[in-house]
């Protein structure tokens, strides 16, 4: 499906592609090009030209872009209208009045969506929903809302969707009715107007919009356009050496809370579910946290906590600001895991200080001092295009106009005010979901910023925090689809999948310009109960503990062939798809790119029986570290009854398959099985620029018959990086893998369970054979714990059997393989 009435160009972004040899490299683009076509080709030629540049196939390889190489696609969705029960909806003719006749045929459809869905409810009340299925239909146009739809049980079976062939969509804004009036006392071209007749009528200006589609961006220092700004660009450098305040004392004391039984026996570390419930993560909502555990454990693991203020000093270029009560600074956490934002809630002019409020609760991971940072909405930085500052006292809205001075914007240029955070909420309980309820067709667009005013909260061991909040937010909820729409510029996350539902499908979708994460999934657990134990009170009010069983989760959510690109705007720990507390999902036949972290993000190994198939990543971790395009954790059990219907710690097998996966940007693997994680099969993947990963207790993933192109686990030329500490009979397993070294003089393997001097003793070495290795001079070294030995010693120490080193295929060859490996 093509949008073309609201088609947005893409900026072709520099990717940071590795110092590899560029024909390699610019095969590997061109066959991506190729595979994107083969799983979504039938986009046309919009969606397929945007992968071309998000490639940079021109830009770096000198090609083409060929549009009648496709075939005409339709422009529009044209879903039939399926339903006897209609209303339809027509933001241009249509009224609210229900004193006429037949109010919400197609002769005479509604104004607004909420009134049709009010009028649809009571039409269909005491009714059996499944046997009296509706649909609601919007004709074409941007249908305002000014308040979320609210979807309950007593609305299942119902369809919301465009009118075939029409372009429909629902926004979270409400246009503003302006008269600009030069501020001539600024240097900048700024013009301001008063909006507090919209504001009167109860809702707040989150966010606005330009022309319909464009972003308005808070006034900011540096100056920076939050969705083609990329790091380092945009932010204020360490080297100019500000002084982090130090973290301030919580204001309650921790509870730690750590389940002896039943506890994992098959991992070194991780064995026992711990979290900690207050202190330093009284900051969270809710206010617990394995990082706050009393021992956590990982790699650079500590207690949380994160810094309470900072001074900046004069060479900076600070302006000296006359209130900065509304001012937000945003900071990189160092190491770049995440970004946090704080609101300033003291600023002393003359020293340049400030003291933060709420904040920094946007990851889980903390630190006595942030890195990088801006500051934004301050009248004072008000300077740039695009830029604008809205006073919510006196209800006056500033915007720099990009033109010549003493330019005002044009009477016919819009702006719209955004309103909403959520736009489409869909809430029942196990007990009584909402049932298929399905929105197709439509353009999905403006929402508000959840960074600060939504509160983040923990969802298990894994380094995220995220808001339990999004655009469309789904809590208790079966058979409920999104098919084939355009969901585009959402501040925050575009959905969020919370707590019970079961048979979602997310299919054929475009999500683009998103300020969060795309697709974000969030189940509920519960404490053990047992008798007289105070900690599972505590647990249980907050919906967390270790028992998964009773089923308050996402499962068997399908996310199919959707187009993901532009993400992460704001928060910078954000992915395409984020599970946590979740099982079963299939992602399959996805593209996702231009992403500043994982691409897909398991944060625990909850339950497992999840399917990653068929999908096409890259330009991931463009602005982030220590990451891939696959990521995950384990460093919590929980009980489930995924693997074989009984109450298991042990989770079903992850299945990751027939992917194409480019680790290029700051990737340092393609799959980062990360600390503990355990039962993965990973086989038969395209896997440029990446390796197989264990480390920190983790077992059971078992890589196989996949090709490592130009191989990498954070060094150039790593096939293999295994220093997980197993148990004894829990191993990884590396086997009839191709990997493929870019130079020589770089080992194929770091096993730090190696001894060297008695290799047949070294029990920790993952499971190694029949794999064929291939560098330039066709010799192999390896490291054996901090020795380094050649291929043949580790086979003579009785070590990967059947393993050949050869010279370096060609470029074409390697190519050949992963499109036979791949062929659909």
């Amino acid at each position: 499906m093509k949008h073309t009435m609201y088609a947005v160009g893409l900026l072709a972004l520099a990717s940071n592609a590795l110092a590899v040899d560029q024909a390699f490299d610019c095969a590997v683009r061109e066959y991506a090009y190729e595979y994107a076509q083969q799983i979504q080709g039938w986009r046309g030629a919009i969606a397929m030209k945007e992968v071309f540049d998000g490639l940079e196939l021109m830009t770096l390889c000198n090609q083409t872009f060929k549009a009648d190489a496709f075939p005409y696609a339709k422009q529009v969705a044209a879903f039939p209208i399926a339903t006897e029960l209609v209303h339809y909806v027509c933001p241009r003719v249509g009224s609210d009045d229900l004193t006429t006749p037949g109010r919400g045929n197609e002769a005479t459809p509604f104004a607004t969506v909420a009134v049709a869905l009010e009028s649809m409810r009571r039409l269909r009340s005491g009714k059996n929903k499944a046997a009296n299925p509706a649909t609601l239909v919007l004709r074409e146009g941007k249908h305002h809302l000014k308040q979320t739809l609210n979807f309950t049980s007593e609305d299942s079976f119902l369809t919301v969707q465009n009118y075939p062939g029409e372009e429909a969509g629902i926004s979270g804004t409400i246009p503003l009715q302006t008269m600009w009036k030069r501020e001539s006392a600024m240097s900048a071209n700024v013009y301001s107007t008063y909006v507090g007749g919209l504001m009167d009528t109860g809702v707040s200006l989150l966010a606005l919009r330009v022309n319909t589609t464009q972003r308005g961006f808070k006034a900011t220092f540096p100056n920076r356009n939050a969705e083609l700004t990329l790091f380092p660009d945009g932010w204020i450098p360490t080297s100019t050496k500000v002084t982090w305040t130090p973290p301030k004392a919580p204001k309650t004391q921790p509870v730690y809370v750590e389940v002896e039984n039943p506890h994992l026996t098959d991992k070194t570390m991780f064995t026992n579910y711990a979290l900690g419930v207050n202190g330093t993560c009284e900051i969270f909502t809710p206010p617990v946290s394995y990082w706050c555990c009393e021992k956590p454990q990982g790699g650079g693991a500590f207690q949380f906590r994160v810094p309470s203020g900072v001074a900046v000093p004069d060479s900076v270029g600070l302006k000296k600001y006359s209130n900065p009560k509304k001012a937000v600074i945003q900071a990189w956490r160092p190491s770049h895991w995440a970004s946090w934002m704080f609101e300033v809630a003291e600023y002393d002019s003359a020293t340049n200080n400030f003291t933060f409020g709420r904040g920094g609760f946007q990851g889980a991971r903390g630190e006595n001092t942030g890195a990088e940072w801006f500051i934004e909405d301050v009248f004072e930085e008000l300077d740039s295009a695009q830029e604008y500052y809205y006073n919510d006292s006196t209800q006056m809205l500033y915007f720099v106009y990009n033109a010549t001075l003493n330019t005002p914007p044009p009477a016919s240029l819009q702006f719209d005010a955004v309103v909403l955070e959520t736009l489409v909420s869909m809430v029942g309980t196990q007990d009584d979901p909402v049932m298929n309820v399905n929105f197709q067709g439509l353009r999905i667009a403006d929402a508000g910023p959840t960074y600060l005013t939504a509160g983040h909260g923990v969802p298990s061991g894994g380094d995220w925090a995220l808001q339990r909040a999004g655009a469309i937010f789904m809590e208790g909820t079966q058979g409920c689809s999104l098919r084939e729409n355009l969901v585009t510029k959402l501040d925050g996350n575009a959905v969020m999948i919370s707590g019970y539902n079961r048979g979602l499908v997310i299919e054929k979708n475009e999500f683009s310009w998103i300020g969060d994460s795309v697709l974000a999934s969030w189940g509920y657990t519960m404490p053990l109960n047992t008798t007289g134990n105070m900690s599972d009170s505590v647990l249980a009010q907050y919906k967390n503990g270790i028992d998964g069983t009773d089923g308050n989760q996402p499962r068997g959510t399908q996310v199919l062939f959707n187009y993901a690109h532009e993400m992460g705007h704001f928060e910078k720990q954000s992915s395409f798809w984020f599970q946590a507390i979740t099982a079963q999902t299939n992602l399959t036949g996805n593209i996702a790119y231009n992403i500043p972290r994982a691409g897909i993000n398991f944060n625990d190994g909850f339950g497992g029986d999840n399917t990653v198939s068929r999908n096409l990543l890259w330009n991931t971790c463009r602005e982030s570290s220590d990451h891939a395009n696959f990521n995950s954790w384990d460093r919590q059990p929980f009980l489930t009854t995924v693997l074989n219907g009984t109450k298991t710690l042990q989770a079903q097998y992850n299945y990751i398959h027939h992917n194409f996966i480019i680790g290029n940007d700051g990737a340092v693997n393609t799959v980062d099985n990360d600390d503990g994680s355990s039962w993965y099969e990973i086989y038969q993947n395209f896997l440029v620029y990446g390796g197989h990963k264990s480390d920190f207790g983790g077992h059971d993933k078992v890589s196989h018959d996949n090709i490592n192109a130009m191989a990498k686990v954070y060094s150039d030329g790593l096939c293999v990086a295994d220093s997980s500490q197993n148990v004894k009979g829990f191993s990884d397993s590396y086997y009839s893998n191709r990997c493929v070294q870019d130079k020589d003089g770089l080992p194929v393997y770091s096993l730090v369970d190696c001894n060297a001097t008695d290799i047949p003793a070294s029990t920790g070495i993952l499971v190694l054979h029949d794999n064929s290795l291939y560098n330039p001079s066709g010799n192999a070294t390896l490291k054996c714990g901090e020795s380094t030995i050649t291929l043949e010693q580790l086979q003579v120490g009785g070590f990967d059997k059947g393993t050949t080193i050869q010279q370096s295929p060609s470029t074409s060859e390697i190519i050949g393989w992963a499109k036979e490996l791949l062929a659909m």
